[in-house]
């Protein structure tokens, strides 16, 4: 039976294009790819019967990291790619086989915090066409 891995980390995070695209691992604390799974009522018929309510899913990729107050730090880049839909992949730990990838659109992030403190930033981007797939 193979080994399981259950530690998150070391791995990786990238969003954008193959080529060109903006690595987040070296600013990231903390990555969730996170399902939102909602049901509808039930409909009731007038004759008594009953039809199930449809369920949805919506998905969005978020996380936490270390501010950087360079030009070209993730803040930044976010502002900078706001709206924008880009492909991620998210590899949860360098030492298993899996990788979780799809689309993110880009959302500003916060800037500022406690003075003389390293902060976190929470990020949160609405995610879309989620799978996994055996890592490359």
């Amino acid at each position: 039976m193979p080994t399981k891995n259950r530690t998150l980390g070391p791995g990786s995070l990238t969003i954008g294009d193959t080529g060109t695209p903006k690595d987040f691992s070296g600013d990231c604390t903390n990555v969730t790819v996170t399902p939102d799974t909602s049901t509808d009522d039930d409909i009731t018929y007038l004759d008594g019967g009953t039809e199930g309510g449809a369920q949805t899913t919506s998905w969005k990729l978020e996380g936490t990291l270390k501010e950087d107050y360079s030009a070209d730090g993730l803040q930044a880049w976010c502002l900078e790619h706001a709206g924008e839909t880009l492909p991620f992949v998210f590899v949860p730990s360098d030492k298993g086989t899996l990788e979780i990838n799809g689309n993110t659109t880009i959302a500003p992030v916060a800037f500022g915090g406690d003075v003389k403190s390293k902060n976190d930033i929470d990020f949160s981007f609405a995610a879309t066409d989620i799978a996994t797939a055996a890592k490359a």
